[in-house]
Formats: C-alpha cells, sequence, structure tokens
C-alpha cells in the first residue's frame, strides 16, 4: 500500500498541497497547475483565447456588413461616408490577426519556460524519493521512461490543449450562431454531426496513446543502437570489430517497426478527419440551396448570405483538423495522466530527501547479518537465503564469489538501497533499520563498479553531494594520499579545470585517473563505513591489487568492504568471505582460506594466481 507522504519537492518549488494523498491526476490538473504558480500568464491566455476564438465569428460578420454597405452606397440607399465605419471594423480585424500570434509567442515563451521548469523539478523530486527497487524493476523502469523524459512537454501540451477546446468551442458555437439565425436546421444538423466525430476522435485519441507506448519502447532500443554506430565512446571498437553493419540492420528492423506503427496513426488520424470535414462540406452545400430562393427574393441580403456561407466554410475548417486534433491531443493527455498517477503513487522511501547526518562519536564496532534473505523486486529468485555473518569494526574485509553471488546484493543492504530483506541487519547490536535514512547516508559512503565521471571541475567531482566541507588544504591532502596531487598541478586551472568534453577547454583523465578521482569522491565523505563495489573491474589484475592498496593506505583505520574477483586484490584485507549458494560460504584470512584442501576460495585462487606470478 503506498503511504501518505508530504509532497514537499527536494528540489525546487512543491505542488503547494499540504499532505500528499494519493491523487489521481484529472485532466482540468493541466490547467490549475500552471494558474497556481503562474496565474497572470492563465489570465492573459484567457483572454487572448476569447479574442482569438470570436475573430473568425467577427471576421464573417465584418465583411458581411462591408458588403452590404458597399451595395446600398451603390444603389444610392446610403451616404458614402457610412463605408468608413466597415472598413474600419475590417482593418481591426487585420490588425488582430497580424498581430495575435506574435503576442501569443512572446507570453508562451516565458510560460512554457516557468511550467517546464516546475515540472521537472517535481518530477525530478519525485524520482529522487523513489524506492530503490523501482529502478531495478523491468515494469516501473518503463513507467519511469514513458512518464519522466517528456513530463514538462506532456503538462504543456495539456494545458494549451484546454484552451484550444475553449477556443475551438466558442469558435463553432458562434459560428452556428450566424447560420442558425438564416436557417435553423442545417444548423442543427451540422451540430448533431459534430456528435460522432468528437467521440470518433476521442476514441482515436486513446488508441493511438497505446500505440505510442509501443513507439517508445522501439525508439528507446534503436536509439541505443544509433548512439553505438555514432558517439566516440564506441569509435574504438566500431572500428576495430567492423559491427556498424550489423547494428545497421537491427537498427532499419526496429526504425522501420516503428515507422509502420506511427504511418497506421497517422492514417486513422487522417482518415477521420477528411470523413468529418467532407460531411460538413455537404452540409454548407444543402445550407447555399436552402438558402438561394431567400437570396433570389430578396428575403436575405447578399452579405448576410456570404456570412453564412463563410461562416460554414470556416466550420469545415474547424470540424476537420482542429477538432480531431484537440480531441486527439485531449485524449493522449488523459491517457499520460493515468501514467504519471501512477508514477506519483510509486512508494517514497522515508526520508530520502533528509542530508546525510554525522552521528557524533560514532564508531562501527560491529556488523553483524542475521538470517538475511533477499529477492530483487519483480523476481522470483533468491539473491540472498539465510545469510549470516558478522565483521568487526576494527578490520577491512573483502567479498569474493562467482558472478551473480549476491556480493553487490549486500552492500546495497549495508547502504540502505533496500529494506525488503527478511532477518536482520544489526549494526553495533542495533537493527540498522531503527536508524534513520539521513544517519544511515552518514554511515555508509559507497563506490560502485559503474561509479560516474561527473564532467565539471575536479574540486566538484570531489566535494559532490559534501560541498559544505570544502576546503582546499582537506582536498589536496587526500589527492596526495591517492597520488593525484601532481596531475592536478599540471592542469590549466587546477582544481578547478573542467573535466570531460562537455566544456571547451576541459581535460580528458585516463582510466586509472577517474578511479583515483572516485576514490577521492569517497575518501571525501568521511563516513565511517566504506564498501568498494569493484570500482577498479576494469583495470589489469595487478593494477586493481595496486589501486586497493593504495587506498587502504590512504584510508587507514576505517571499516572497509571490498569487492572483487580478483583474489590478488581481496590479500590486502583482513577476512575474506566467499558468498556462494546465496550466502556466506567460507570466512577466514587468506591464510586460513588456503589451508582448506577442497574450499570455494582455493580452488578460484588456484584459477588465478598465473595472474600475479
Amino acid at each position: 500500500m503506498v503511504r501518505k507522504k508530504n509532497l514537499k519537492s527536494c528540489v525546487g518549488r512543491s505542488m503547494r498541497v499540504e499532505k500528499r494523498k494519493e491523487k489521481k491526476y484529472k485532466y482540468l490538473d493541466f490547467a490549475w497547475i500552471p494558474l497556481k504558480i503562474m496565474p497572470l500568464y492563465v489570465a492573459l491566455l484567457t483572454v487572448f483565447t476569447v479574442i482569438c476564438s470570436l475573430l473568425p465569428a467577427y471576421q464573417t460578420l465584418a465583411v458581411s456588413g462591408f458588403v452590404d454597405t458597399v451595395l446600398r452606397i451603390f444603389n444610392g440607399e446610403r451616404a458614402y461616408n457610412s463605408i468608413y465605419l466597415p472598413i474600419m471594423q475590417i482593418l481591426v480585424y487585420m490588425i488582430c490577426i497580424n498581430i495575435m500570434p506574435s503576442i501569443r509567442q512572446l507570453l508562451d515563451i516565458k510560460g512554457r519556460n516557468r511550467l517546464s521548469l516546475f515540472i521537472k523539478q517535481e518530477v525530478a523530486a519525485k524520482e529522487e524519493r523513489l524506492e530503490y527497487g523501482y529502478l531495478e524493476n523491468s515494469e516501473t523502469r518503463d513507467l519511469i521512461h514513458r512518464v519522466c523524459p517528456e513530463a514538462a512537454e506532456n503538462f504543456w501540451k495539456g494545458f494549451h490543449n484546454i484552451f484550444d477546446g475553449i477556443q475551438l468551442m466558442i469558435n463553432v458555437v458562434s459560428l452556428l450562431a450566424i447560420i442558425m439565425s438564416a436557417a435553423f436546421w442545417p444548423g442543427v444538423a451540422i451540430l448533431a454531426v459534430s456528435v460522432p466525430l468528437f467521440w470518433a476522435a476521442l476514441r482515436l485519441g486513446r488508441t493511438n496513446y497505446t500505440l505510442d507506448r509501443e513507439v517508445k519502447k522501439l525508439r528507446r532500443r534503436y536509439q541505443y543502437l544509433h548512439n553505438v554506430m555514432t558517439k566516440r565512446e564506441y569509435a574504438s571498437e566500431r572500428f576495430l570489430f567492423q559491427y556498424s553493419g550489423m547494428l545497421s540492420q537491427r537498427y532499419e528492423k526496429l526504425f522501420d517497426q516503428a515507422n509502420r506503427i506511427e504511418t497506421k496513426t497517422d492514417i486513422r488520424r487522417y482518415r477521420n478527419m477528411k470523413s468529418g470535414s467532407l460531411v460538413t462540406l455537404l452540409l454548407v452545400c444543402l445550407i447555399c440551396l436552402i438558402l438561394l430562393p431567400s437570396l433570389r427574393s430578396g428575403k436575405m441580403s447578399i452579405g448576410l448570405f456570404m456570412a453564412v456561407v463563410g461562416a460554414g466554410f470556416s466550420l469545415i475548417q474547424s470540424m476537420s483538423w482542429r477538432l480531431s486534433e484537440t480531441m486527439y491531443q485531449y485524449a493522449n493527455g488523459k491517457e499520460y495522466l493515468k501514467d504519471f498517477s501512477a508514477f506519483m503513487h510509486l512508494e517514497e522511501k522515508k526520508d530520502a530527501c533528509a542530508r546525510r547526518k554525522r552521528m557524533k562519536d560514532f564508531v562501527l564496532e560491529e556488523l553483524e547479518f542475521q538470517n538475511v534473505g533477499f529477492r530483487y523486486p519483480g523476481t522470483e529468485e533468491d539473491i540472498l537465503k539465510d545469510c549470516s555473518f558478522r565483521l568487526e569494526g576494527t578490520k577491512r574485509y573483502a567479498l569474493v564469489g562467482r558472478n551473480g553471488a549476491g556480493k553487490s546484493t549486500i552492500v546495497k543492504l549495508i547502504a540502505g538501497m533496500y529494506d525488503t530483506y527478511e532477518g536482520r541487519i544489526l549494526v553495533n547490536g542495533r537493527d540498522i533499520r531503527s536508524y534513520p535514512f539521513a544517519e544511515r547516508k552518514g554511515m555508509a559512503a559507497v563506490l560502485f563498479q559503474d561509479f560516474s565521471r561527473y564532467e565539471t571541475s575536479v574540486r566538484e567531482n570531489i566535494t559532490l553531494g559534501y560541498e559544505g566541507k570544502d576546503t582546499e588544504e582537506r582536498i589536496n591532502g587526500i589527492l596526495k594520499k591517492l597520488d593525484l596531487d601532481e596531475m592536478v598541478k599540471e592542469l590549466p586551472f587546477g582544481l578547478d579545470t573542467p573535466l570531460g568534453r562537455l566544456e571547451e577547454g576541459a581535460v580528458e583523465l585516463s582510466g586509472g585517473e577517474w578511479q583515483k578521482l572516485a576514490l577521492a569522491r569517497l575518501m571525501y565523505a568521511d563516513a565511517p563505513v566504506n564498501l568498494l563495489d569493484e570500482p577498479a573491474s576494469a583495470l589489469d589484475p595487478v593494477a586493481e591489487s595496486k589501486l586497493y592498496r593504495l587506498f587502504a593506505s590512504a584510508n587507514a583505520g576505517r571499516f572497509c568492504i571490498y569487492i572483487t574477483h580478483r583474489l590478488g586484490a581481496a590479500r590486502i584485507a583482513d577476512e575474506i568471505l566467499v558468498i556462494a549458494d546465496s550466502h556466506v560460504s567460507e570466512q577466514g584470512t587468506h591464510e586460513d582460506l588456503m589451508e582448506r584442501k577442497n574450499g570455494i576460495y582455493r580452488a578460484m585462487f588456484e584459477e588465478q594466481k598465473q595472474w600475479y606470478e
């Protein structure tokens, strides 16, 4: 069951709701949210929409008045100066249609930016608060991919779709009023035709949104292939292995699948749009035939006849592409809000946004797993089962084992990324789940195998998340311990040199330098518990062992857990834990484990020892 939580944003402003309930987002929220964050813009847009929606009817009447006035002047029924008012009315219309697009563009620039910023902040804040398991579950990961990347764009489209609908409604009603003033029953017939067109467009929009989901899945896949075939980081292997031809065929196949679905969608929209316009065109022709006798007998003026015909043809435009497009966007927006509601209702990690808090005088004395069992969300396989071990805070430990044995899972459980496990994890005899999450964040620092390379300055790469502690002396001390001080001194701007390729003049580091920089980030966190999940796996075994030894000497006195496949690196630990069959199968020093003739560790070490000889 989804917990009730405060919607207060971790970044930026919030939705200004006191307490977050399991809210189901309605279509009017597309307008309600912008109204709360930019009321003046919404008020101006409302006025603008009403004016624009009445312009077609105004044009029809203005032209009608102008034609009747000219004819009466020609017949001697009016003075020449009576033409000035109709001319002024047409002039007002011409001014309006010329300046209105520019006004709308100016309004939209500021409004779009503010709404986009607000929605992006809210979505980012929600993602930050999510239980970590959702990010590793395929179903919820697809939901997040559908909702988050285009959230701001979808809210902007939904917001404008509401105003487009209002404009269309006023436009149609005003034009129908002109038609029905001259011919009541044909106007009713046009209105009756609108209902099935409205319903067909709505159904089509819902169907197309479902198809669009499939297109987005295909698009993500072929976009990845496109990146592999074009981006720089894949260039060397592309050149050596010449796999572009094979990937190009797969790309073309996925692209064609997506294109077929999109073509099918467009054909349905076009068919729906044109069927409406053809029916409306027939009705307008019928109106013309009905009104011709009245025009011939003089009961209807030429100007009024032109007004009715003009209103009818304006309706053709409105009833064809405008009605179809508006209802299509409405149905798309409504379906998107179902996904958005599901995303916003995903369970959140308690205190996920709380800043790290260091417990005063905290020292890790003991870490213990008691019959811990765990499986990842959406799977049936136990990664850990009845896993029990005890670690002392004065020692360094290494976790070794085959791929998928559960080593990284143990690290994630210690770091608090998952709480949905069986059994108990005790820190100094206290259940780790009883610690506030802010304290758990301050308790452990983690460096994963796929550590991030931030394309910012050297300083920010080290202090990210701990900016308040920044001291030049402390950073330089860490760099010196990791043998990075000379490298940084040679950079153009020292600690403030940008890294990567994002900025002009940025410097690209070697793989080993990036790994040392990631270790510097871990050390800067100054956490009592350090967890290293194979951050040096890309290095050769000897280089990995050297890197771990360097870190051990630089970070002496702190509790550390290393995960590695290379047993030469594991030897620097005081004790080694062998993970097999979902639990700790062996534990002891390197020497102890090597004495077990049929031991798992000894067999693994014998396989690898030639790497180090």
